[in-house]
């Protein structure tokens, strides 16, 4: 997360309302124009480089919650690609601090090409890689996803054969997070399936029954 002084002013010159916020401020903002710049981060992240131009994903939740930043400041979360955990030791280390900073400028240089102004703008940042979410958060590895979405762990695989159903060995101990099947990210898939076989385990509801 980065707290800004302002919001970030496109150089598309977009339209705001009297408070200077936009349509372009209120939705997800990516900064990539062309496929080969996805292909080339991950080509990075591949061989143990976090990418030289990330990845970058853009959102400002104060803009609907203003309780979130100081008066007149702003809240801009950036979530951002490819940063690998095993980074190559010619290109540094997560636990060194050093890395993480030269790997934020990169990010920033990114969003001040559409949106000038934004590096001057920064008040402070808090900069999670993958080894802080490993060590704040206990997901390992930092992988959101908890594991590849990749197809050896999707679907009947995912997180391992005989496993996506939501059920486990343990009585009473079911899977719903971002490593059960269909997969993380603001669906919720996980725990709607994972919540309509306890019913069905608890209640013996039919599992097409709790859908309605």
């Amino acid at each position: 997360s980065t707290l800004l002084s302002a919001l970030p002013a496109f150089a598309c010159g977009a339209d705001t309302d009297a408070t200077g916020v936009g349509p372009q401020h209120r939705g997800t903002v990516h900064f990539e124009t062309r496929m080969a710049q996805l292909e080339a981060a991950y080509r990075d992240a591949a061989v143990g480089r976090p990418a030289r131009r990330p990845v970058v994903e853009m959102t400002i939740p104060s803009v609907y919650d203003a309780s979130l930043a100081p008066p007149g400041h702003h809240v801009v979360q950036l979530f951002v690609q490819y940063a690998p955990y095993d980074v190559a030791a010619e290109y540094g280390h997560w636990g060194d601090g050093e890395l993480r900073e030269r790997f934020a400028e990169c990010v920033y240089d990114v969003i001040e090409q559409h949106c000038p102004g934004f590096k001057a703008s920064i008040v402070g940042a808090d900069l999670l890689s993958p080894l802080d979410l490993e060590r704040v958060f206990g997901i390992t590895k930092g992988n959101i996803q908890h594991q590849s979405l990749a197809l050896h762990q999707l679907l009947y695989a995912r997180p391992a054969p005989n496993y996506a159903r939501h059920r486990t060995p343990l009585r009473n101990l079911y899977l719903c997070g971002a490593g059960a099947h269909p997969g993380g990210g603001v669906q919720g898939a996980p725990g709607r399936n994972c919540a309509a076989v306890v019913l069905s385990d608890v209640f013996d509801l039919p599992l097409t029954a709790k859908a309605k």
